[in-house]
């Protein structure tokens, strides 16, 4: 239960507040679940009376637990690794789509929509590289270029910004007579909603570039089209001072995930060696629970990337949350190989008779962990469900790591002696 809210508490860390959020609420659920296990629960246990029943359990044999499934635990390494090819594919900034089911009206609509223009908003305030004012027939020229360019761009759709409100008003008979300037001051009156404020500041110096952008083009991180989005306007003579929107809203919120993924996975493994070192009082032990419980994040992260799962702000901690499970049963089944240690076993009998002994807490915690997660899966929210696959997933991994693969490289004689 510890190395649970441990899992949860290097939520605490990362950058993302929705995270951290997370975070906060498992070590609370972590701590209150402690509490009521050895407060509450012993009071209802004192109720309970044994009872003979004729269900036999069909457990496995002493003799099963006694082999070293050497091709099972290398299959699983092997699958691991394969899998783990798939992190150079993981995705941290999803489509505005994959937030909905398909074939659904609000996805319908917003397909339609971004096939038809853009879905996604974004905003860009730019001004004159040289600092000259945007009322003059030059900047109109430079401007009508620049919103050119942005429109020819593959991941933007419909672009309105000042160039098309000043060409508008050449539409008008005898608009030729009055200048920009003067156009501007029409439009900013009440009598046409003071639309020119909307795109160009008092002092004429900034005007906005409002984009529709294509979520179905995008092959980039959404920071990286902004960024090149800034190129484009620095190549017409423009800068890029101010850049909102849900678009790159949204960018910035995949890169604190990202940033928060590697953070929260760093300091949590990095405090995973020194708990390794502490309990298993060797180096074999403790390169063994390394090596078997780096197979859970890599064989998750991999298998997200392989099968293009995205990675939003809702399913990103599942990955934590797994490795805290997994260091709490690693522990479980540590402490008993050294209690039979202490009892005189030695070497590969120790890891059998711990494996026997805690293979039952390791399947049924696991089990039961998996069975909360699995309910997001039941959920009309992808992401949610995205978390609970990717937890339960990560559950059999932490099943097969601990029970097969710790076992055979903690404890298993590679060379028979005479």
């Amino acid at each position: 239960m510890v190395c649970a809210s441990l899992g949860f508490a290097s939520l605490l860390i990362v950058q993302a507040k929705p995270l951290r959020e997370l975070g906060f609420g498992g070590v609370l659920g972590t701590v209150v679940a402690f509490a009521c296990a050895y407060l509450m629960y012993p009071t209802f246990l004192r109720w309970a009376v044994p009872r003979k029943s004729k269900i036999v359990e069909a457990e496995p044999t002493h003799s099963f637990w006694s082999r070293r499934f050497g091709l099972l635990s290398l299959g699983i390494i092997l699958l691991c690794a394969a899998l783990g090819l798939g992190l150079v594919n993981v995705n941290t900034d999803p489509s505005l789509m994959d937030y909905f089911k398909p074939h659904q009206e609000l996805r319908d609509g917003l397909e339609f929509v971004d096939q038809t223009g853009g879905s996604n908003p974004l905003t860009l305030v730019v001004s004159a590289s040289n600092g000259s004012l945007l009322n003059t027939d030059a900047a109109y020229e430079k401007m009508w270029r620049l919103h050119g360019a942005l429109e020819h761009e593959k991941d933007v759709g419909t672009v309105i910004s000042l160039a098309t409100l000043l060409a508008e008003g050449d539409r008008v008979p005898f608009s030729f007579l009055i200048s920009y300037e003067k156009m501007m001051e029409i439009m900013s009156q009440p009598k046409y909603a003071r639309v020119a404020k909307s795109f160009v500041t008092d002092d004429r110096k900034e005007a906005v570039f409002m984009l529709r952008m294509i979520e179905a083009r995008r092959t980039e991180y959404r920071v990286d089209v902004v960024n090149h989005l800034r190129a484009v306007c620095r190549k017409y003579g423009f800068k890029a001072d101010l850049v909102g929107g849900i678009y790159y809203l949204q960018g910035r919120l995949a890169k604190l995930v990202a940033d928060s993924l590697v953070t929260g996975l760093f300091w949590l493994n990095l405090l995973f060696i020194v708990i390794a070192w502490v309990v298993a009082r060797s180096v074999r032990g403790a390169v063994a629970m390394i090596a078997s419980l780096t197979l859970v994040p890599l064989s998750m992260l991999g298998g997200i990337g392989w099968f293009h799962v995205p990675v939003d702000i809702i399913s990103a901690p599942a990955t934590n949350v797994c490795i805290g499970i997994a260091i709490d049963s690693m522990i479980h089944l540590v402490f008993g190989v050294r209690r039979a240690q202490r009892d005189g076993k030695k070497g590969w009998a120790a890891w059998v008779v711990g494996r026997e002994e805690q293979w039952r807490g390791i399947v049924y915690s696991d089990v039961i962990f998996a069975a909360g997660f699995a309910i997001f899966v039941l959920s009309d929210f992808p992401p949610t469900q995205r978390f609970g696959l990717v937890v339960l997933a990560g559950c059999v991994i932490d099943i097969l790591a601990n029970l097969f693969v710790l076992p055979l490289l903690g404890g298993a004689q590679w060379k028979k002696r005479d």
